[in-house]
C-alpha cells in the first residue's frame, strides 16, 4: 500500500496522534513528535495548520503535560511546525486569547 503524504486522511491521522499525545505524561508524546516532525515538509497545507491550532491551543485546557519534560518537547514540535509554515509562506495560528493580543471582531 503507498501513502501519499499530502493525503487528507493521512493527515488526519497524524492530526489525531498529536491529539491523542497532546497532555500525556509518558512515552507517547516523544514518539509523536519523533515520527512528525520529519514529515512536515510533505504534509498538506490544512493538517499543518491544524496541528499549529491543536498545540498551540492545548494550554487552556489541560496544558501539555509535565511542564519539565512534555511541555518543551511540544514548544519544540510547535517552532518545528511555525518553521514549515514559515518555508511555505503561511501564516501561524492566531492565538486570539494570548496576553496581549489585539482584540479585532
Amino acid at each position: 500500500m503507498d501513502i501519499d503524504l499530502k493525503n487528507d486522511d493521512f493527515g488526519a491521522v497524524l492530526n489525531c496522534a498529536v491529539r491523542y499525545a497532546l497532555g500525556r505524561k509518558s512515552y507517547m508524546p516523544e514518539i509523536v513528535t519523533g515520527y512528525i516532525t520529519p514529515l512536515l515538509p510533505e504534509i498538506n497545507d490544512r493538517t499543518l495548520h491544524v496541528m499549529d491550532q491543536d498545540v498551540t491551543e492545548r494550554k487552556y485546557c489541560g496544558g501539555y503535560g509535565d511542564p519539565y519534560i512534555d511541555e518543551p518537547l511540544w514548544m519544540k514540535f510547535l517552532e518545528a511546525v511555525h518553521a514549515e509554515k514559515d518555508r511555505r509562506g503561511m501564516p501561524h495560528y492566531r492565538d486570539r486569547r494570548a496576553k496581549g493580543a489585539a482584540a479585532d471582531g
